[in-house]
């Protein structure tokens, strides 16, 4: 299995160039959320079929966005190692080809009952709502972004998550 230095790598390498809300480079969303997700998966409890692995729910969150924002595909993933547990999360958290809108992607989301990616996106919301990034659509975005983060918690602690 590959390791979390060998994902951030990888990320690091297929996000090349790419800057985030915050002209940031990309990477540096990234590792918050990887950060963050693996700080809430501490907080989970193991409930039997959803027991969740902090490295690999790490792992998922520094490549949350590389199917989407990239040209990497699952078969790239599996070829260098990762798990299957690893690229279904990151998976599940790629947006659809078809333009889906983003409350009934978030339903589909929480609908999949996989803690790990509901920690995910919680932590890739929270960092989209943070102050330092400016986002493009106002208020009105923090507000979908505020809201999404409610119902992902509220999913979340349904399957065993007791954190904030």
């Amino acid at each position: 299995m590959a390791s979390i230095f060998e994902a951030h790598s990888f990320a690091m390498i297929a996000h090349a160039g790419q800057i985030d809300k915050g002209g940031q480079p990309y990477i540096r969303h990234l590792e918050r959320v990887a950060n963050a997700a693996v700080g809430r998966a501490g907080h989970a409890k193991s409930v039997d079929r959803l027991a969740i692995e902090p490295m690999e729910v790490m792992q998922a969150a520094i490549l949350h966005d590389v199917l989407e924002d990239t040209p990497t595909t699952p078969i790239a993933l599996r070829a260098e190692g990762f798990s299957e547990a690893v690229i279904a999360m990151v998976t599940m958290l790629t947006k659809p080809a078809e333009r889906v809108p983003y409350d009934a992607r978030i339903s589909a989301l929480i609908a999949k009952d996989h803690l790990g990616a509901l920690l995910i996106k919680m932590s890739d919301t929270e960092d989209n709502l943070s102050p330092d990034r400016t986002l493009p659509g106002g208020e009105a975005l923090r507000e979908r972004y505020a809201l999404a983060f409610g119902r992902l918690r509220e999913a979340a602690g349904r399957l065993g998550y007791t954190g904030a």
